[in-house]
């Protein structure tokens, strides 16, 4: 009854939700939040101020209009002055603005794959609470039914009432975990939408990530190799450490923003070289010399002015870019250790969350399966206590969400190596 009227909420609430008309895969979810994602977009809309940088790094000194008059004398002028930048100026600010442009490049591409990793994060959790709610369900159908046969024993005489109780709390736990699954199930779903930016009720049906294997709800038909072992179609995978850190190491957006970094300090030395090189003013235009006389006089004047570079050699700016270029050289130095840290431990929690659930399919699934059949039939027939088949069904339990949080634990490493290496396996 309990489990009819959960169902039935859960019918009427998901269907009361916006859902995707489709499965959605990891890939899709993936290229949805980069689509979406407002955090990614406040991240891209650097490039924005980035190119007005570049455009007012590129503007030409507006010219100047003079004037000047002489009351004594009679004589005015009026006339254009200009700066002429010498130097290569306009051409090194340009450099120096498109350098801190690729900056932002390579802190958008981080961006992306920080969302990347999130977003797998995100999927399997909820892939997780799904398949644990199957899971539950799974297990509390069996409780009932060892729930029922204790009744049905207990009525004809052949156990006590003792073993009823047992078995009433097994099922009454079952509920329990079940209804306190919903809610984690609603949260990772909320996760989720928020990383893709939909509305928090809308209804994702996942399908099951790549190198995520499924779960085993039944016992499989035993296929034995001719050393009597379980055949089962599991793949080690193989990925050579050296390589996956050259990998790292020429993808990783941190590094690339750290080469950016470095060429916009040497532009930066560059303009601020070039700013020791004054700048040429130039003036022309008419001198009026309004004489005694009726008649006036129209001449042409030209000047020109350059600054002396005595005070100012703009020894702060140059020895900022060279500082800069020390710091960035020497966080490189770190960086590249930090990335050769990350790939190996990634590395080496991936292979060992593999291993985990490789054993989990291979030697502990099937175990506890046909532990519980044994157990559940030898109480049947009257030869165990009801504690063997609930022990058995707790242990059934913990292997079957252990093998769970194992494959969930194996795709976190995944997007942890993913991570670490900069790029998709």
């Amino acid at each position: 009854m309990f489990t009819r009227l959960l169902s039935t909420v859960l019918i009427i609430y998901f269907l009361a939700s916006p859902a995707f008309a489709e499965s959605l895969t990891l890939e899709e979810a993936i290229g949805i939040a980069i689509q979406n994602n407002p955090q990614l977009k406040a991240v891209q809309a650097k490039l924005g101020i980035s190119e007005a940088e570049v455009k007012t790094a590129a503007a030409r000194p507006n010219p100047n209009l003079v004037s000047n008059g002489g009351v004594a004398q009679d004589t005015y002028q009026a006339g254009i002055e200009q700066t002429i930048e010498l130097g290569g100026k306009r051409r090194k600010r340009v450099a120096v603005a498109r350098a801190q442009q690729a900056v932002v490049h390579s802190e958008i591409a981080e961006a992306i794959l920080n969302l990347r990793a999130d977003v797998r994060r995100a999927y399997t959790q909820l892939y997780l609470a799904q398949e644990r709610e199957k899971a539950y369900e799974e297990i509390l159908q069996n409780t009932e039914k060892l729930l029922d046969i204790t009744q049905k024993r207990e009525q004809a005489g052949d156990i006590a009432k003792l073993d009823v109780l047992q078995a009433d709390i097994t099922v009454a736990n079952a509920k329990n975990d079940l209804q306190t699954l919903i809610s984690q199930l609603v949260s990772a779903r909320n996760h989720l939408n928020t990383l893709l930016n939909q509305p928090l009720e809308t209804t994702l049906t996942l399908t099951t990530p790549s190198t995520f294997p499924q779960v085993i709800t039944e016992v499989p038909s035993p296929e034995k190799t001719e050393t009597g072992a379980l055949k089962v179609a599991v793949q080690k995978t193989d990925f050579n450490l050296d390589r996956l850190i050259e990998v790292a190491l020429q993808n990783r957006p941190e590094m690339q923003q750290n080469q950016n970094a470095q060429d916009a300090a040497r532009q930066k030395l560059a303009l601020a070289k070039a700013n020791r090189i004054p700048n040429l003013s130039l003036s022309s235009g008419a001198d009026i010399v309004i004489p005694g006389g009726n008649e006036n006089q129209y001449n042409m004047f030209f000047a020109t002015s350059v600054g002396i570079p005595i005070f100012n050699r703009q020894q702060g700016p140059i020895q900022r870019a060279l500082a800069e270029q020390v710091q960035l050289q020497q966080a490189q130095s770190a960086l590249k250790n930090q990335i050769t840290l990350e790939v190996t431990n990634a590395y080496n929690a991936f292979f060992a969350h593999q291993d985990r659930v490789m054993r989990y399919e291979t030697e502990l699934f099937p175990k506890a399966q046909e532990i519980v059949e044994k157990s559940r039939r030898s109480f049947e027939e009257g030869k165990s206590s009801i504690l063997i088949p609930l022990n058995a069904q707790q242990a059934y339990i913990d292997t079957r969400l252990g093998y769970l949080q194992a494959m969930v634990d194996m795709q976190d490493a995944i997007s942890d190596l993913e991570r670490a290496i900069g790029t998709g396996l």
